[in-house]
């Protein structure tokens, strides 16, 4: 790790001895801020002064959990105008919080708190708490194979037939949940063969020193992950029916994870985590992190210009008391340009793209690190491939490997604002295009077979920095809808 972070301070040592290009330190800031990290004025015109609250209750449906219902809860301090950052950052401090329960009774607490320059200090400060519960996580197969793997699966609806391949998740999942009767007269159920029962608790400490004006930021920090996981295969079936929909006692058959743990996937690619858990234990990951970020976009929660690159690296090893052994990096690039404004600059049209690389490599790898790409921006980690934050028309984690290569497109648009109950709001709508594909190895990556999805969402900023996302997105194997909060990237 610190040879990747050695090479790549290298390359930006020349931004690092750069001219300020005519820029005058602002006698009410303590120190240096390019220009280029201040507001636009119209933000600043509709930036909020003191302490306020954003959030929402959410209702949703989910393919895999069912209803679910919960709310999420922002509470800002910007400062007022006197303040020296007033005009250079989104907020002084925000904490949110989040609570999620869903009808299969997957259950998530998150609690988050960000403070950009701290104390007036060119540090920046994050800490997160999340706790979740989900008895239907999602296992589709790992390696490059996954990527070619179609809904394919024993035909239930006729036995005669053999294998057969379903054109949409929706139809495979139907043919997984009937229950067939084996010799013995037991009846067997494949419900869940794609997946498996998951409890995790993550605690992350992160600072942030900013250098070059804000431009350029070092983080690192540390992550205690503790995980536990629970499999289907062998356990009573909570309901099951047979081919004409009648209601019989069944077990559940081997699920895929077990599959793949004894066909020597897993040991290929060093693998663990599974086996000795269970029964209320769980495993600890200890990780340090790390990363190197050149920013210039004008405003976080919702940019309208700017660049934004990043090295992120993750390491964890015995030594640090965790029981595993492995190492992740990401770089992403992401580029905003507004195309088009009008009504005071307020409402605009902007392109917006992420392009990312992903690897995981080391001799003993907790499985689940293998669902999102290692980073430490803002937004937290980008999950692999298929869900709400990256491929949103395929089902969430569809394809994994250990590298991941992923672009999301997207025309942002703010096209109507107005102002209810003193409080700011602007909507607008969001076509998006995803693609991605997932490899074995780094030296393994082709542009072959690269899986994408169409979409559009709609958004609302309300009070500038709370953004609310609806999207919906299709693939040849389905449609799927999801609400949520802030842009994906």
């Amino acid at each position: 790790m610190c040879i990747r972070l050695t090479v790549l301070c290298f390359l930006f040592y020349p931004f690092l001895h750069a001219q300020n290009d005519g820029s005058v330190i602002s006698p009410e800031l303590p120190f240096y801020i390019d220009q280029a990290k201040k507001l636009p004025d119209f933000e600043l015109e509709d930036k909020k002064e003191g302490a306020f609250l954003t959030g929402l209750p959410r209702f949703e449906f989910d393919p895999i959990r069912g209803f679910g219902a919960g709310g999420n809860i922002f509470l800002f301090f910007n400062g007022d105008k006197s303040d020296p950052f007033f005009e250079y950052t989104p907020y002084r401090h925000r904490v949110s919080g989040e609570f999620f329960v869903f009808e299969n009774g997957r259950i998530r607490y998150e609690f988050k708190y960000d403070a950009p320059y701290i104390f007036n200090s060119k540090w920046r400060l994050r800490a997160d708490a999340v706790y979740w519960e989900d008895p239907n996580a999602q296992y589709w197969g790992f390696g490059r194979s996954s990527s070619n793997r179609r809904l394919t699966f024993r035909d239930k609806t006729n036995p005669g037939v053999g294998m057969a391949t379903f054109r949409s998740v929706r139809d495979y999942e139907e043919n997984l949940s009937i229950a067939e009767q084996d010799v013995d007269g037991i009846w067997r159920t494949d419900h869940h063969f794609n997946q498996f029962i998951q409890r995790e608790q993550l605690y992350n400490f992160l600072g942030e020193r900013v250098m070059m004006g804000g431009k350029l930021r070092f983080m690192f920090g540390y992550e205690a992950l503790f995980t536990g996981f629970e499999s289907y295969g062998g356990r009573t079936a909570e309901e099951a029916f047979d081919i004409e929909g009648n209601e019989v006692p069944a077990i559940n058959n081997e699920t895929l994870i077990e599959q793949q743990k004894r066909d020597g996937t897993w040991e290929r690619f060093n693998l663990s985590g599974f086996d000795q858990i269970g029964n209320g234990r769980f495993n600890f990951t200890s990780m340090l992190a790390g990363a190197l970020i050149y920013d210039t976009r004008d405003f976080e929660p919702d940019p309208s210009n700017g660049l934004f690159l990043q090295y992120s690296h993750e390491y964890s090893a015995p030594w640090l008391g965790s029981m595993f052994n492995f190492n992740k990096m990401m770089l992403q690039g992401q580029f905003i340009k507004t195309l088009k404004r009008w009504k005071n600059n307020k409402n605009r049209i902007t392109f917006a793209g992420l392009a990312a690389l992903g690897h995981v490599w080391g001799p003993n790898i907790n499985f689940i690190e293998m669902w999102d790409l290692s980073s430490q921006a803002e937004a937290g980690g980008i999950l692999v491939l298929g869900g709400e934050r990256s491929l949103r028309g395929y089902r969430e984690a569809r394809f994994m490997a250990p590298t991941i290569a992923l672009v999301n497109l997207e025309m942002r648009s703010r096209l109507y604002d107005f102002k209810l109950l003193n409080q700011k709001f602007n909507i607008g709508l969001t076509p998006f295009f995803d693609f991605g594909n997932v490899f074995d190895g780094l030296d393994k990556m082709s542009f072959q077979r690269w899986r994408g999805a169409p979409g559009i969402g709609a958004r609302m900023a309300w009070n500038q920095s709370t953004i609310v996302r609806l999207d919906y997105a299709q693939s040849p194997e389905g449609s799927q809808v999801f609400f949520g909060f802030n842009h994906i990237f």
